[in-house]
């Protein structure tokens, strides 16, 4: 769904037009990318399966940035691995990477990603459509003001949503070509993939739903109302 500024159930400061609110998605993807390398940059070895920031990056991406955004913010992370540019853990590069015991949990960011845009867009086109057919045409104060206050109260809940599909989408495509890539058994991928990690993840993701609040109202993402 469109509203007359062109950036459909989204906006970011759209009071300043369009083209300069695309522009402003354009960078913020850029910084993304810059940001899930830089959390790949910090490792810890843990096993097969090194500790990393990326899931903290990532999930402040998808939450943080509209939909569309975010899928171009992780796709353009992996892109740049896959042509060799050392952005993954250990300062690793290549489409290797990807193919090795690791490259499930890679493939995993963009999976969710997808999947968490599309959830989003979904539910947040719904209680727009709601709010449409429930009041009149607002002015465009209005719109702003109501757009605000519902983003208050829609976008955490998201946010949480966001965040427990993300874990459980890149956890499980990570296993399953753990296994596939090293011939290990369910038991032993959980114990080397998931054991190791959940409360750590479960921290970041913590981490992740607080830095999202307070950098979305200075970035000025809301919703039409």
């Amino acid at each position: 769904m469109k509203h007359a500024n062109g950036e459909g159930i989204w906006s970011l400061r759209g009071s300043q037009g369009p083209r300069r609110s695309r522009t402003r998605g354009l960078v913020l993807t850029g910084l993304s990318i810059a940001l899930i390398t830089v959390g790949a940059c910090i490792t810890v070895p843990l096993g097969p399966v090194p500790f990393t920031l990326q899931t903290l990056m990532v999930g402040i991406v998808v939450c943080l940035l509209p939909p569309a955004y975010s899928v171009a913010a992780v796709g353009g992370y992996l892109a740049l691995g896959c042509l060799g540019l050392p952005v993954f853990s250990g300062l690793r590069g290549g489409i290797g990477v990807l193919a090795g015991p690791t490259g499930g949990f890679l493939a995993g960011f963009l999976l969710a990603a997808v999947v968490i845009a599309v959830l989003r867009s979904s539910l947040l086109l719904a209680t727009d459509n709601a709010a449409q057919a429930a009041k009149t045409a607002p002015t465009a104060k209005e719109a702003t003001a109501r757009g605000t206050r519902r983003s208050s109260r829609i976008l955490p809940l998201l946010d949480l949503l966001s965040l427990l599909v993300f874990s459980l989408l890149y956890y499980t495509l990570g296993c399953l070509w753990f296994m596939v890539s090293t011939g290990a058994t369910l038991e032993a991928a959980l114990a080397a993939c998931v054991l190791p990690f959940v409360i750590p993840d479960l921290l970041k993701s913590v981490a992740a739903f607080v830095c999202v609040q307070p950098v979305r109202a200075a970035l000025g993402v809301q919703l039409h109302a």
